[in-house]
């Protein structure tokens, strides 16, 4: 399955980027950048603890329900649940993979209808679940076949709806196709990542440059 994901997502993700349809939301309120904005000031869950003693419990409490906070712990938890059921999605009974699957994957059209992923980080992750989900290897490129053909049509109708799209998206565009061919190109990733968590931090950075 891992040679068959490789061809699919190598045409996959190619294809969005060269198709033009990626991130059409990026346009207007630039919700990238303010959601990387949140990620790099946030508290984590270990500075709320050592900086609470400088806190009166009312203000602590405030802080921790901002909205900003409570996003950006939310991008955490749906992470760690992601890669968690990657991990175990073997030592689960059949019926078990599915409904976790199914539930991820709804997360992630959720997250990329709301601007927080590219149309390329969304096959990506979906196309690890479909993995995941087991299966003989048919079974498998079957479902992975549907979501590259599903991403291509959405990548397509949004490019339909935006030939208008301005030049910071056209230099985004330039710049995720050249990201995608080189993150899936590297026989290592570094910083101990996943390819699809390189990809994303790669891309997250592209954006903010584009948009800054």
């Amino acid at each position: 399955m891992a040679k068959i994901t490789s061809r699919l997502l190598a045409a996959g993700l190619a294809g969005l980027a060269v198709g033009g349809g990626l991130w059409l939301g990026l346009a207007g309120s630039e919700p990238a950048s303010d959601t990387s904005s949140t990620a790099a000031t946030a508290p984590s869950p270990a500075s709320d603890s050592a900086d609470a003693p400088s806190l009166d419990p009312s203000a602590q409490r405030a802080l921790l329900d901002a909205p900003a906070v409570q996003d950006y712990q939310a991008r955490l938890q749906f992470g760690a649940d992601y890669q968690g059921f990657i991990k175990s999605a073997a030592d689960l009974d059949e019926a078990q993979r599915r409904q976790r699957a199914a539930a991820l994957a709804k997360e992630i059209d959720r997250r990329e209808a709301a601007g927080e992923l590219a149309l390329s980080e969304a096959l990506l992750l979906q196309v690890g679940l479909a993995q995941a989900e087991g299966g003989d290897e048919d079974a498998q490129k079957a479902r992975a076949d549907a979501l590259v053909a599903r991403y291509q049509a959405l990548s397509q109708e949004r490019e339909a709806r935006n030939k208008t799209s301005d030049a910071r998206f056209s230099q985004y565009k330039s710049d995720e196709k050249r990201i995608v061919d080189e993150v899936l190109s590297m026989d290592s990733i570094p910083d101990g990542l996943s390819r699809d968590q390189y990809l994303r931090q790669r891309l997250q950075e592209a954006r903010e440059q584009a948009y800054q």
